[in-house]
């Protein structure tokens, strides 16, 4: 009886505890039970390590495919100092290590970012393999492992060949991706490089754009032969950039894909437009008002279903602020100034969401607004809609085993290095081990931090991941590449979660010959109600990863999707309606036809709203500009909140000369004199100055009042003297009075003011 009684309060609390953790979205799959045994092991020695090389943490990456074509996804991890491992799908999560009999181990290379391609269109998956760190060519060389074919125990065997393809790339690679740049119909090959892996690439200089930079990107065309061609310059890629992000989508909706790429340090992200003739162009400046200042991973997608691609980059703001406190700072003044002078874009030290705003329309960033910017040391970012209520969440990985961006430990290191062995000193450097984040779309422009609710807060050092339906019951599951431990491979629960409806419909795109997956390819869902989703099918995702070759919608309690759209890479089209939910389908390039003028085009929602305002200064000759001196406050006053000597010119409206139109006048910063407007009766301007004199011109106004001061009928000025760039008690802080003589004329009037000499405003 005892024993009955043991037992089954034993049972009790085995099925309590799994009931427990099938409450939260996501449940680590054990790898006692998963076989997923990948572990990224970085091991450090006294000439090798954090201090002597930068990016030894920046892990590896993760791809899904379907390597031996049982439609089941399986899983590829790069190591950097351990192999690579390739498992099998065997089902309801359980995996099979093939790694040593397929090939794929490479175990004399630092591996970095990978892709999945069928490159000689036999219908067997292939792998693109990057390498970086090691200085001989031979020791980075990326390699590509083709697909030999499935073997009697239905593992498939790979064969190295990235040399007799041609794209053997010796360049510091951290990631590559497969699209069809020029529109032939066959796969190119872009390849993300960065800077000398052991320099620190942070010295403002002139940036290198004519394609020499040691980082420049590389771009292969494919010859359709199983051999590429390196066509980089004449292609136009020739800006340097210490490359982490990678990203292909058609940004400006002309039909041709773009490339995005985001930059660590301080080379500027960069957005390739693509030009249609085998050229690109960089158009960030245009596009992209402010980025992220270390740029990493980055994805592309409409997460606001408003028809139009947005834009996520990761860095590496801590959220708390102990962390922000106690980290490296953000940027700084100088640095500001010096963006300038050598002519890189604004960047700031967060995650940046760029919203696109339609065609023509530069992105509107609303990282801040939406909640999303600070989520510590980060790596991969994923929109991917993983709860299925129609709109795409956003996953994050993050972590860095040794902080060297640590204040205190940046003092002790300067202090005392050279009394410590290099061990002692690793032993001080504290570390970044926070949990990913998990952020749910709010569908209203905000997202929800959700990552302890959904069960994705586990602290780990986590670079690659990427998503797809292991289990095959329609929702996302999350795969994720970790440093100093077992790969996480967390599985979806949202069939097990009783209330909302959880309804999706995922599809696969059978593609022509020799793009079998679709790549490129362009996806329209319409509900009944008029409410879209639009996707681009791209593998390449997030971080040094290659996703699922499947498109997931999320829909939420919809049964039957009103209508699927498709817009094929060569601007083939189809369209397929009332189609059941719950369901993956497959849609064949062959049943595509020429697009018509009434089908859809891109963008297919229009931004072309009535403006109120347009803008009319020059015409009317009002083509003033502001000029202030570049005093630096902070100098001198470390923790001011903002510049006092910059806060930019006051004003003040009125009929200055009596002539029954109305006159403006704008103050000045100190070494320049205000600017009298006069309104002539066409409604054009006539500018002059106020003051000639230097003495007067050595005050800056921060304030403008035009008033009556001795009732006869005109506008007397008064102005408010103040900045922060004299010394104290100075003369040039004491306001001034004018009277007008009727006719727009001032005269300085000394005996009617006191003499008060402090900063007004």
């Amino acid at each position: 009886m005892k024993n009955f009684l043991l037992i089954s309060f034993i049972t009790l609390i085995v099925f309590s505890s799994c009931e427990k953790k099938k409450n939260t979205l996501f449940t680590q799959v054990n790898s006692d039970y998963s076989g997923v045994t990948f572990n990224n092991k970085i091991v450090e020695s006294d000439s090798f390590n954090i201090l002597t090389t930068e990016y030894i943490f920046n892990g590896g990456g993760v791809a899904v495919g379907d390597f031996n074509n049982d439609s089941k996804p399986d899983l590829f991890f790069t190591g950097n100092q351990v192999p690579n491992k390739l498992y099998l799908n065997q089902g309801k999560f359980k995996f099979q290590d093939i790694s040593a009999n397929a090939g794929i181990e490479a175990k004399t290379s630092w591996k970095t970012g990978v892709a999945v391609v069928d490159i000689n269109s036999d219908g067997l998956l292939d792998i693109y393999v990057c390498a970086a760190m090691y200085t001989k060519p031979e020791e980075k060389a990326n390699m590509l492992f083709v697909n030999q074919g499935i073997n009697k125990n239905g593992e498939p065997i790979f064969k190295e060949m990235a040399n007799e393809y041609g794209i053997a790339d010796t360049g510091n690679s951290m990631n590559a991706t497969f699209f069809d740049y020029d529109k032939d119909g066959l796969l190119d090959l872009y390849v993300l490089n960065n800077v000398d892996i052991h320099e620190l690439p942070s010295n403002y200089r002139e940036k290198i754009t004519d394609g020499s930079a040691l980082s420049n990107d590389r771009l292969y065309k494919n010859n359709g032969d199983n051999t590429f061609t390196d066509v980089t310059l004449e292609a136009g890629i020739t800006i340097e950039g210490y490359g982490l992000g990678l990203a292909i989508s058609d940004l400006n909706y002309d039909g041709w894909p773009d490339i995005y790429v985001s930059n660590d340090y301080l080379t500027n992200d960069i957005l390739y437009t693509n030009n249609g003739d085998g050229t690109f162009s960089n158009n960030i400046d245009n596009k992209i008002k402010h980025q992220s200042k270390f740029s990493m991973g980055s994805d592309i997608s409409d997460y606001n279903n408003d028809g139009f691609l947005d834009i996520i980059t990761i860095d590496m703001l801590g959220e708390t602020n102990f962390r922000q406190k106690t980290t490296v700072r953000n940027t700084k003044y100088n640095d500001y100034n010096l963006n300038e002078k050598f002519g890189y874009g604004y960047q700031y030290m967060r995650n940046m969401l760029q919203t696109g705003q339609g065609l023509g329309v530069p992105y509107s960033e609303t990282g801040l607004m939406a909640g999303i910017s600070k989520t510590d040391w980060s790596w991969s970012p994923l929109f991917v809609d993983v709860d299925n209520d129609g709109a795409k969440d956003l996953l994050i990985t993050n972590g860095f085993p040794r902080d060297i961006t640590d204040l205190d430990f940046g003092e002790f290191n300067f202090n005392v290095r050279r009394f410590l062995s290099p061990s002692q000193i690793l032993d001080s450097i504290p570390v970044v081990k926070i949990p990913n984040y998990a952020y749910k779309n709010e569908q209203n422009g905000l997202f929800s931090d959700v990552g302890e609710k959904w069960g994705l807060n586990i602290p780990s050092f986590s670079n690659g991941a990427a998503f797809a339906d292991l289990d095959g019951d329609g929702d996302m599951d999350y795969i994720v590449n970790n440093i100093d431990e077992e790969a996480f491979v967390f599985e979806n629960n949202l069939n097990s979660i009783k209330g909302e409806q959880h309804n999706y419909l995922d599809i696969k795109l059978q593609g022509p010959k020799t793009n079998p997956s679709g790549i490129g390819a362009k996806i329209v869902l319409r509900h009944e109600d008029g409410a879209f989703q639009y996707q681009e099918h791209y593998l390449t995702r997030g971080y040094m990863s290659s996703v699922q070759d499947i498109i997931h919608f999320g829909l939420a309690n919809t049964k039957t999707v009103n209508s699927l759209e498709i817009v094929w890479p060569d601007g083939k089209y189809q369209q397929i309606k009332n189609t059941k939910s719950n369901q993956i389908i497959t849609i064949n390039y062959n049943d595509a036809r020429i697009a018509e003028s009434n089908d859809l085009t891109f963008p297919f929602v229009q931004n072309e709203l009535p403006t109120i305002f347009n803008e009319i200064s020059e015409k009317i000759g009002v083509d003033y500009v502001h000029q202030e001196q570049d005093k630096v406050d902070y100098n001198l006053q470390r923790i001011l909140p903002h510049k006092l000597t910059q806060n930019g010119p006051c004003l003040a409206v009125g009929d200055i000369n009596g002539d029954g139109t109305e006159d403006f006048i704008v103050g000045s910063s100190s070494g320049y004199s205000p600017i009298i407007f006069l309104q002539n009766q066409d409604g054009t301007f006539k500018s002059s100055q106020l003051f000639s004199d230097e003495e007067n011109m050595k005050f800056e106004e921060e304030g403008i009042a035009l008033f009556d001061l001795e009732n006869d009928g005109d506008l007397d000025l008064y102005l408010v003297s103040g900045s922060n760039e004299f010394d104290k008690e100075s003369s040039f802080y004491v306001d001034r009075l004018l009277i007008n003589d009727g006719t727009g004329t001032f005269t300085i009037a000394t005996d009617k003011m006191p003499i008060i000499k402090a900063s007004g405003s």
